[in-house]
């Protein structure tokens, strides 16, 4: 809908005497009047939010990263301390022979502590 002055088949559809609305008509309602100073202060505030928001989730990252092998190293030293201990208390309860020709026997640790006291007494 323009008023025919900028119009290149020099085709009018209508005369409007109103100045302004004439301007209106042929801008879009207000004038396309760009403010550089605005658009640069909010592509550089977007910018900085977003490095902002990058730095953020990269240090979440690097936390949760380290959360997660500290964790796995945990488990993993807690595991192998049990299985030494499993291994040492099956040691200490079982019945074998270590030197049958120097008389060297296992004996459960209970077993020993009631021979020591009976052999004292």
């Amino acid at each position: 809908m323009q008023s025919g002055k900028e119009n290149p088949k020099d085709f009018e559809r209508f005369d409007i005497n109103d100045p302004d609305l004439e301007n209106s008509i042929d801008q879009g309602v207000m004038s396309d009047e760009l403010s550089i100073s605005r658009i640069t202060f909010w592509t550089v505030a977007t910018s900085v939010v977003v490095i902002i928001l990058i730095a953020i989730a990269f240090n979440l990252y690097k936390y949760f990263k380290f959360q997660q092998e500290f964790n796995q190293a945990v488990n993993t030293e807690y595991r192998e301390l049990n299985n030494h201990r499993a291994e040492a208390l099956e040691q200490l309860n079982e019945i074998s022979v270590v030197d049958e020709e120097q008389g060297i026997f296992r004996i459960p640790v209970d077993s020993a502590k009631t021979l020591l006291i009976r052999s004292r007494n």
